[in-house]
């Protein structure tokens, strides 16, 4: 099916369900960023398990990502026709969560309305072939009194971070909709007196 179809569907859900009614408004202790973020990727892995038609699958989606992050998942992995459509179920494809480990590796920060959660994933080598270290990233973002992903970060931009913590991480935002190639970027600032808190 023509994919300019499903741009086109998605962004008119989007318009019609701007956010769930049961969104999360309480994310206060480690326990519960890690839950929340489970239930998140839970929810697009649910959507490879049967075909449903797209008002159920923004309403499954809404409570845990923004506008913004739905369009890039949906656009990238939804396929179907007739009204019924699902993803192909690959938990490793474009836009999916990272599967976080929840190890010492794994770190959380906050501020008053972002959260920011990522984790370093140890080199792997499969033979001959070398996986370099590398971090992966998510924000969470208080929106509407809501809390949901807004950002999904790469090694660079993780690193980015965490080597400017003095700037004010929740200036994250995303390109324009239509640049996927390049969906986030870093806007540094001159913030000097930000405080990061990190969660216990």
């Amino acid at each position: 099916m023509n994919k300019s179809f499903f741009t086109i569907v998605i962004i008119l859900l989007l318009g019609i369900f701007p956010y769930s009614a049961h969104a999360t408004s309480h994310l206060t202790s480690r326990d519960e960023v890690f839950a929340f973020v489970e239930k998140a990727f839970r929810a697009q892995v649910s959507l490879s398990k049967e075909a449903r038609d797209m008002e159920e699958i923004q309403e499954i989606l809404a409570p845990y990502f923004s506008e913004k992050l739905i369009y890039l998942f949906l656009n990238e992995n939804l396929t179907g026709e007739n009204g019924a459509f699902y993803t192909y179920g690959n938990e490793f494809g474009k836009y999916y969560l990272p599967f976080y480990q929840l190890s010492d590796q794994t770190f959380i920060e906050t501020e008053e309305n972002s959260i920011l959660l990522y984790e370093y994933y140890e080199p792997i080598i499969f033979g001959e072939k070398v996986y370099e270290g590398a971090y992966e990233g998510v924000l969470i973002r208080k929106v509407n009194e809501n809390w949901i992903v807004t950002n999904m970060l790469t090694d660079k931009e993780v690193r980015t971070i965490i080597n400017n913590k003095e700037n004010n991480y929740s200036t994250l935002v995303y390109m324009p909709l239509f640049a996927i190639e390049n969906q986030v970027t870093y806007i540094s600032n001159n913030w000097k007196n930000h405080n990061v808190q990190t969660l216990k």
